[in-house]
């Protein structure tokens, strides 16, 4: 008796159905990939760019990275050198003090008294306001050997490279904001600086600038205040300016009440404070808008990670949604 042909059972992998089904599911994946990448690259290109750092533009909720005095921890603060490493670096913005000389030339420095300016640069017995230029320039920085740099050499240097946070530290208003204002005409800096003070009769000054200059452009001010100010209230109602706070007080609540009246919230940190980031994360969280950081360059790459991580949660929050 002949015995039957026995025919072999199908490969499964060779299957009409199994191929069918798998293409899908590579066609599935490869969709899910794609969207990914195109949600991932749609939020990096919306990070700060020059052109936004006008706060003509300014948008919330995209965190601005500024470096306290210039890179401060690879070149010595407020110098040349320090603001120059912020432009090649790519950061958005940079801090930096204003001081006046005796002849009425802006200078770059954190102190200006005597009793604290030795602490900064090499046989600084005196104070700024009461030596001239000429001798102001000889001084070189206790670290790095560095010159004071004049600040309209700086404005010269940054000019649409980045933008400038300029803390006014020098107390004389009358004199100090006619020498600003005069070097921002001169070099169009309306949306490319953004003065800031402890002492809060600077806005007076720029409100009534406002009101009364021809060229129909706006200065802002940053409402600065210690870390142990004791604020009732802050100026939450005045748009477009910004409160610019001890890192440690700042909330979500905070963030959300400057927003509803469109100013901007702007953390600072001491200089000889260790962040981290953790500290980073809890104020990117609250809605900060700029961070004021002496580690600025790992603090960009920190921007870069969180938004990556936050665009990967709201994709999968909506995709399984």
């Amino acid at each position: 008796m002949e015995r039957k042909k026995q025919i072999p059972p199908i490969n499964k992998k060779f299957s009409h159905k199994y191929i069918i089904k798998t293409k899908t599911k590579y066609f599935i994946l490869k969709f899910i990939f794609i969207i990914i990448i195109i949600i991932l690259l749609s939020y990096i290109m919306k990070l700060p760019t020059l052109k936004r750092r006008a706060f003509d533009e300014f948008k919330p909720h995209k965190v601005f990275i500024e470096a306290h005095r210039g890179v401060n921890r690879l070149k010595f603060q407020n110098t040349k050198e320090s603001i120059e490493l912020a432009i090649k670096y790519g950061i958005d913005t940079v801090e930096t003090d204003l001081w006046l000389s005796k002849d009425n030339v802006g200078v770059l420095s954190h102190v200006g008294r005597s009793n604290e300016f030795y602490q900064y640069y090499q046989n600084a017995n005196f104070s700024i306001f009461n030596t001239n230029w000429t001798e102001l320039s000889k001084l070189r920085t206790i670290r790095d050997n560095l010159t004071m740099p004049k600040l309209e050499d700086i404005m010269i240097l940054a000019k649409n490279k980045i933008f400038i946070d300029l803390e006014i530290k020098d107390p004389r208003v009358d004199i100090v904001f006619p020498y600003i204002t005069n070097l921002i005409e001169k070099y169009d800096y309306f949306n490319q600086i953004s003065l800031s003070s402890f002492n809060h009769n600077y806005y007076k000054k720029i409100v009534e600038y406002n009101q009364n200059n021809t060229f129909k452009k706006k200065l802002y001010f940053g409402f600065l205040y210690h870390g142990f100010d004791i604020i009732k209230e802050y100026p939450f109602n005045l748009t477009k300016n910004t409160l610019n706070l001890y890192w440690r007080n700042i909330t979500k609540d905070v963030c959300d009440k400057a927003h509803e009246n469109g100013m901007a919230v702007f953390a600072w940190f001491s200089f000889t404070e260790k962040e981290n980031e953790e500290d980073w994360q809890r104020l990117f969280d609250s809605g900060i808008d700029i961070i004021c950081t002496n580690y600025p360059l790992k603090a960009t790459k920190f921007r870069n990670k969180y938004y990556i991580k936050k665009s990967y949660k709201d994709f999968m929050r909506k995709f399984f949604s």
